[in-house]
């Protein structure tokens, strides 16, 4: 396992979570309720909710934020109205009655338009001797929320899609493994262990690459562990490499640069929350192999 240098380009006194990459900008999340920007070096809060976000996702065409609130047990929906006015909204509360127990972790599916989410609830609820977390997906044309694993996970939390959308990874914490679930052409979701992890306390976040590796976060208690780690697995899900990263065990979240296909973005909340930079070796030598192979075409 190789250490991978970091850049810090933003910390601070509250825990961070799941950074998300919009036109150059780095938005997260941040749990004293502000959602947060980074961009050209400049740090500021977006906006601010008074609840406990975890994870944001934005609809560019139709200019709205959807936020996962774990306090409110909720997905709000922020958006600027007619007036120029600034509405924060509740959008989702609970699903046939039931009320949820906290979303976790968004994603916005562009192709399919569906608005995917975990409802893990607070850490440690749904632990292994309560397997009552879900993921969801809301069709937001028909405005239909389906259950694609109804209260039946151990603190589902980050998710990801394949490049061509087809494919979900989902990190199911308290079980130390990943899900993949697979869209048949009927829209019907399977889903089965994908990959089994061993040692650390449990994948947290996910993201693909543009060369389709799995980037999975290993989250760790900081009195336990002193390094953060990432394992990367190819297509077929074999492990292809482990990274570290010194003095930040406690990953929240990670997102790919939509700039620069080997920057990645993490969240780290051991010591100082923080924001980090890391340049991704594995990315740059698929990038060089490509470009190799278009020589010859």
């Amino acid at each position: 396992m190789s250490a991978v240098p970091y850049e810090k380009i933003c910390e601070l006194a509250s825990p961070l979570y799941f950074p998300l990459e919009i036109d150059g900008a780095i938005y997260m999340v941040s749990q004293n309720g502000d959602i947060l920007k980074f961009k050209d070096g400049q740090f500021k809060a977006e906006f601010h909710i008074s609840g406990q976000p975890y994870s944001i996702v934005i609809d560019k065409p139709n200019k709205f934020i959807y936020v996962a609130d774990m306090a409110h047990q909720a997905i709000l929906k922020r958006y600027i109205d007619e007036n120029s006015q600034e509405q924060i909204v509740e959008y989702l509360k609970d699903y046939e009655g039931q009320p949820l127990l906290g979303p976790n972790s968004l994603l916005l599916s562009t192709k399919n338009n569906l608005l995917f989410f975990t409802d893990s609830g607070p850490f440690g609820e749904t632990s292994i001797e309560n397997c009552k977390g879900s993921l969801f997906a809301i069709d937001m044309d028909a405005q239909i929320v389906k259950p694609l694993a109804l209260q039946c996970l151990s603190y589902p939390s980050g998710i990801c899609l394949s490049n061509n959308q087809q494919l979900l990874y989902l990190c199911e914490t308290g079980k130390n493994r990943v899900l993949r679930f697979v869209q048949t052409d009927a829209g019907i979701f399977y889903y089965s262990t994908y990959i089994q992890l061993n040692g650390r306390f449990g994948p947290i976040a996910c993201a693909v690459s543009q060369s389709e590796h799995l980037y999975v976060a290993r989250f760790e208690f900081g009195h336990v562990s002193e390094e953060g780690q990432i394992s990367i697995f190819n297509a077929n899900g074999v492990n292809v490499e482990n990274v570290s990263i010194p003095q930040c065990p406690e990953i929240s979240g990670l997102t790919f640069s939509s700039q620069k296909s080997n920057i990645l973005y993490v969240t780290e909340n051991s010591s100082t929350p923080s924001c980090l930079r890391i340049l991704i070796n594995i990315e740059e030598k698929d990038e060089a192999k490509k470009k190799d192979k278009d020589k010859f075409k």
